[in-house]
């Protein structure tokens, strides 16, 4: 029989080698985020999400091409790339990025890459998802009473056909701007009166980043992750919301 001193030390070297074995990554994913810029005049921006889906393994790529006037998506975009192969992301992030150079080019959006106002992303653990509040510009030295707020809620609605069979609530959301400038607000910036079916069976979000311009009298953008159901968990990926302030 083996003796009581080496069968503990058994138990030890394997408890030793499964604390150093590497965690599972939770399920579901969420896209990254890539900024590509705002066009001179600051009506147009464009941004780029990408990640590997949960489940498939699959990498994607997305470029969004946004009015910012009138908040609709430039024709014949979003340019979405998913391709069930073994290539990899940055073969995929390759073909999306050749697909969208000519409307990159067109309204010059490299000129003006804009800034990473805030960046809130569900990894920070002390973050708040549906407050964020920040400076209108990076360069210039921050000044306590020139900040803006931006609050977040969520509100239930009626699930879709399509998400019926899911777990959980099925939800829109309204964005308000309550600090501008330093001042005080109570200013609606974006309310759902239903949920577009682009979302996918959203379940949740978070303010995950602001993006301004210091070049032109671009709007500052609410960039909103999106949860939904996925395959292994939730999914989150990208909306842009145009914000007008006034300061500073």
């Amino acid at each position: 029989m083996r003796s009581a001193g080496r069968t503990i030390a058994t138990l030890v070297a394997l408890l030793g080698a499964t604390m150093l074995m590497p965690r599972v990554a939770a399920a579901g994913d969420t896209a990254s985020l890539n900024v590509i810029g705002y066009s001179e005049d600051g009506r147009i921006f464009a941004f780029e999400e990408y990640g590997v889906q949960d489940g498939s393994g699959f990498p994607y790529s997305n470029y969004f091409f946004l009015d910012t006037q009138t908040d609709k998506f430039l024709p014949g975009t979003p340019i979405r790339v998913l391709v069930q192969d073994e290539l990899s992301l940055a073969k995929i992030r390759k073909l999306s990025a050749d697909k969208a150079a000519a409307l990159v080019a067109q309204h010059r959006l490299t000129d003006n890459p804009g800034s990473l106002l805030a960046y809130n992303p569900p990894s920070e653990a002390n973050s708040n998802e549906f407050n964020v509040r920040f400076y209108s510009y990076v360069s210039s030295a921050p000044m306590t009473e020139l900040t803006n707020t931006l609050e977040l809620t969520e509100q239930e609605f009626p699930p879709t056909e399509d998400c019926l069979n899911m777990t959980g609530t099925y939800k829109g959301f309204t964005l308000k701007l309550t600090e501008d400038g330093g001042k005080p607000v109570d200013r609606v910036i974006h309310a759902d009166a239903s949920v577009p079916a682009s979302r996918f069976c959203a379940n949740g979000y978070r303010i995950g980043a602001v993006v301004g311009s210091e070049t032109s009298n671009a709007p500052v953008m609410a960039m909103i992750l999106v949860s939904r159901f996925g395959f292994e968990g939730p999914d989150r990926r990208w909306i842009a919301v145009p914000v007008d302030t006034t300061g500073p």
